[in-house]
């Protein structure tokens, strides 16, 4: 799907994902009432039946089941600020066995049987991001944006540990600086590595939003499209070098397994340098969900952010999330037990576990989505050449 250029709110907007949850927890509450018969108490009622009748609106009105687990409770609105615990071990589970959260359908592994997958039981939005510092305002996003999208990501258990792609642990589960593992497969092999997270992750994004123009530079700088896999053709080696040869019949509609198979192709033939094709260096002044760290080499080195909050007075904090080598789960970094918020000193170095120091200049972010290639078809999926012209006419993007 794409999304034009917003210049001005419109009266009947569509509504972003958290818009739309807002939505959904107010039909949830008409529902709860409807099916407790659970009405406001006459005047004559007893003080016990007030009271206990105001503290349930109370908790409905405070959002108290807005942190249950997936398939239980909708997600709030963007603009809540109200600090709250992760639900107990012993709340409440859904009665369906599939989760129902609409955010589940953004992420297109989950479903996906071609690698396992932790299971969700909360998103970042549920778990961290609701949640900004007493006195900050976080990050405003757009609907379905690449910054919206990551801080909905599904999550794994807490407790969940760190495990490299052989299934070994890294880093405990209660690990101090181990906030939340992604629920997101890392495949059976070392190859989504650090460097890759950020390309698999906006490459995920991308899918979920309908643009699959996306062309990758390996590190000998042999274009990567995913036309070419889409129409059948295989990376193979010819001596010292890669070329893309017909090994599979054209697909005219791909589906995420064979995505998934795509992207690991580029992840083996790129390590950084797909990654800095595709993104640009910014001031400290633009950071922001979807920017990242880079320490460039082999092999690379990548942190991203997933939040930023500011003060009235201007400092900021973000959270963080990283993958180091050989690949490993993708997980939430905490500086503390406490809080999951970093401070922003851009004076000095960002330092992290497990990795050497960042520096500011090695801040980055995405390139905007590219507008349609001129040649938007790759053999067999073109189609057949004017004799006239010796061309052939643009066929429709995918």
């Amino acid at each position: 799907m794409s999304h034009p250029p917003r210049k001005s709110p419109e009266p009947r907007r569509r509504l972003g994902l958290l818009g739309r949850l807002n939505r959904a927890r107010a039909l949830h509450m008409t529902r709860m009432l409807q099916t407790t018969r659970f009405y406001f108490p006459c005047a004559s009622a007893d003080p016990f039946t007030w009271v206990v009748t105001l503290f349930a609106w109370g908790c409905i009105g405070c959002g108290c089941n807005r942190h249950g687990p997936l398939g239980e409770k909708p997600t709030p609105s963007a603009s809540a600020t109200t600090s709250a615990e992760p639900p107990s071990d012993s709340a409440a589970q859904p009665a369906a066995s599939v989760d129902t959260r609409p955010e589940l359908k953004w992420y297109g592994w989950i479903g996906d049987s071609s690698y396992p997958v932790p299971e969700t039981t909360h998103t970042m939005w549920d778990r961290f991001t609701h949640s900004p510092l007493p006195g900050y305002t976080q990050f405003a996003d757009e609907p379905e944006s690449w910054s919206e999208w990551l801080r909905l990501l599904p999550l794994a258990a807490p407790g969940t540990p760190v495990r490299n792609y052989r299934g070994e642990i890294v880093v405990p589960g209660d690990d101090e600086h181990l906030a939340a593992v992604v629920a997101i497969d890392i495949g059976n092999q070392d190859i989504q590595q650090s460097a890759d997270v950020v390309l698999r992750l906006f490459a995920e994004w991308r899918w979920f939003v309908g643009d699959l123009l996306m062309l990758y530079l390996s590190d000998a700088k042999l274009e990567l499209p995913l036309e070419k896999w889409r129409a059948g053709e295989r990376l193979v080696s010819a001596g010292k070098q890669q070329k893309w040869v017909p090994r599979q019949p054209p697909q005219s509609k791909l589906d995420h397994a064979a995505f998934r198979q795509y992207l690991d192709s580029v992840f083996s033939a790129s390590d950084s340098q797909a990654l800095i094709a595709e993104s640009v260096a910014i001031p400290p002044e633009s950071l922001a969900p979807g920017a990242f760290f880079l320490h460039e080499g082999h092999p690379s080195e990548v942190v991203v952010v997933l939040d930023v909050a500011t003060s009235r007075s201007g400092e900021r904090a973000m959270i963080l999330m990283q993958a180091l080598n050989p690949a490993e789960s993708i997980h939430v970094l905490r500086p503390t037990r406490d809080s999951v918020w970093f401070p922003v000193h851009t004076n000095q170095p960002l330092q992290l576990p497990r990795t050497r120091p960042f520096s500011w200049k090695e801040l980055r972010r995405m390139k905007p989505l590219r507008s349609p290639p001129a040649v938007a078809c790759v053999g067999s999926l073109c189609p057949k050449t004017s004799a006239l012209s010796g061309k052939h006419s643009a066929s429709k993007s995918p």
